[in-house]
């Protein structure tokens, strides 16, 4: 199955306040989590999705004071994929000075309410990665943020997944 991509423009994705880093290749991608309360209700309702993709942008940009969403896409429970940052575009996401080595992707998932990812989040991450690897020139690696980082992202539940190679649902 083909990426499922939400432009920017479709989930009204504020501009960026400067110019993105190029970013020509990674060694892979790191998976994240949100680290906060993910409401539940956005399984069957995919504009509660948008509505955080939009705060979590809000956040970092007014909060962090960074030029956009650190994350290159985040996935969400109906395998649909936002663009982030995209392509080619350095992400602020892996911690100073990790960014360079891989893209993030987030999957819509926290440290309580929805904590367990689903089959489709963990398919669209891999919609993602894919992605990433066909047009963003991403290697191979596939690992959790607190693999770089002194952080519990991407969670337990996300990092074991991880752990066991990042499988398709269905698969193994």
């Amino acid at each position: 199955m083909a990426i499922d991509l939400v432009l920017r423009r479709d989930w009204n994705a504020r501009p960026p306040h400067g110019d993105y880093t190029q970013l020509d290749s990674t060694k892979g991608v790191k998976v994240h989590y949100t680290g906060g309360r993910v409401d539940p209700g956005i399984v069957s309702d995919h504009d509660g999705c948008a509505a955080l993709v939009r705060s979590i942008q809000a956040d970092h940009m007014d909060g962090n004071g960074w030029i956009d969403i650190a994350y290159t896409y985040v996935a969400c429970p109906h395998r649909k994929v936002f663009e982030g940052r995209g392509p080619h575009r350095l992400p602020a996401a892996n911690g100073a000075g990790l960014n360079t080595g891989h893209y993030a992707v987030l999957g819509l998932v926290g440290n309580a309410g929805l904590v367990q990812p689903t089959d489709e989040i963990l398919h669209a991450i891999l919609d993602a990665v894919e992605h990433l690897r066909d047009k963003g020139g991403a290697g191979k690696e596939i690992k959790g943020h607190r693999d770089g980082y002194d952080t519990d992202c991407p969670g337990e539940p996300l990092y074991a997944w991880v752990r066991r190679g990042a499988p398709r649902p269905g698969t193994a």
